[in-house]
């Protein structure tokens, strides 16, 4: 599949069992597939009551059509921010998502939502470990990584980034409504949109990151009850 922008073209190609096994060997639940999933593969983020935990980093509410726009804008930084990242040369698996939440006020939260499973043997020159103890050892590191490559993404490509109020450990069922765009592993970005648009602008922030060719494997957020039914194979 060819994705035309008017900064260039975007190649998708399948994703490989090798790359999708890859994936499974540190996401810390299950990777899925099955006749009841409307794609061909489930990142599982919840099993029974228990659930992948994240790190949110939230900026400010605001109203409805504000956050709308800067939930795209956020979805652009993501993408934009997706070389630095590579650069700093993590084992182990990234999920960047944009997020929405509306609030009882009226307001809606919008903001980043980080989900990681770590190698601990990623190179890192940092002595941060905050969230090491509940998302593995490793995680800190990639969560503020990806975090700084966001802001330098807003500088170096003029796009506005909220005031970020906080960063904190939250289930993915408190982070409102996902978007999952991208899951990163080792030195492998791997398209996961579904449904997918080619008309998604933000298929042109991918391009001028320097982005022609990348895996692509549809994948949704699944949840699982505590004992699989049979026609659910494990990847």
């Amino acid at each position: 599949m060819t994705i035309r922008t008017d900064g260039g073209d975007l190649e998708l190609v399948p994703v490989t069992i090798d790359q999708i096994k890859a994936v499974a060997t540190y996401w810390p639940m299950e990777v899925i597939s099955s006749p009841d999933i409307p794609a061909e593969y489930g990142l599982v983020f919840q099993r029974g009551e228990k659930e992948v935990h994240g790190i949110k980093m939230q900026t400010v509410d605001m109203e409805a059509p504000d956050a709308r726009t800067f939930h795209f804008v956020n979805r652009a930084l993501i993408a934009s921010a997706l070389p630095e990242y590579l650069e700093k040369q993590h084992r182990g698996v990234m999920v960047p998502c944009a997020y929405l939440k509306p609030k009882p006020s009226g307001l809606v939260e919008s903001g980043f939502a980080f989900f990681v499973g770590p190698d601990a043997a990623s190179t890192s020159s940092s002595r941060e470990n905050m969230y090491d103890d509940q998302l593995g050892e490793g995680a800190t590191t990639m969560v503020f990584d990806m975090a700084f490559a966001i802001g330098h993404a807003s500088k170096k490509h003029e796009l506005p980034l909220m005031n970020v109020i906080g960063m904190d450990l939250r289930p993915r069922l408190a982070m409102g409504a996902l978007a999952m765009h991208f899951l990163i592993e080792g030195p492998r970005v791997i398209v996961v949109k579904h449904p997918f648009r080619e008309d998604d602008p933000v298929w042109k922030y991918v391009v001028r990151a320097g982005f022609s060719t990348l895996p692509y494997a549809p994948m949704i957020t699944a949840a699982l009850p505590a004992v699989l039914p049979p026609d659910v194979q494990h990847t």
